[in-house]
């Protein structure tokens, strides 16, 4: 027998306390990211905003001067990556929040049962976050 197709038996209810981890987990990234996004934000209304006007307004012939396209509002690049990396991450802590709250419903709901768990069921359920910086 490969160990890849190995079986391990566990109680739906053992299972439900692994998943209540996980949900803790992505809580806690999901705070982390909202209060980053939070402070993006902030620093593009404080300092993200640049205004490049063109060089025509400096003439004194009315003639030259181009009004309706004389300004260019731009949110620095490297904030605007920012606020995307952490929508980002936000919709992925989500989605798998939510995941597992769907399992503990369904584990909740048949404490008793017991489940056969291979290696990749395992680490969906059991598995150690890798990464704090999710």
């Amino acid at each position: 027998m490969l160990r890849d197709e190995w079986k391990f038996e566990y109680t739906a209810s053992k299972i439900a306390e692994a998943v209540t981890q996980k949900i803790a987990y992505h809580d806690e990234m999901l705070d982390f990211w909202k209060s980053k996004r939070g402070e993006v934000i902030e620093l593009i209304r404080s300092e993200g905003i640049e205004v490049d006007e063109k060089i025509a307004l400096a003439y004194c012939n009315p003639k030259a001067r181009d009004w309706q396209d004389s300004s260019e509002v731009m949110i620095r690049n490297d904030l605007r990556k920012d606020v995307v990396e952490c929508s980002r991450k936000l919709a992925y802590h989500t989605g798998l929040r939510d995941t597992y709250d769907g399992w503990k419903q369904v584990l909740e709901a048949n404490p008793t049962s017991r489940q056969a768990l291979d290696i990749s069921d395992w680490l969906f359920f059991f598995g150690r976050d890798t990464s704090r910086d999710d």
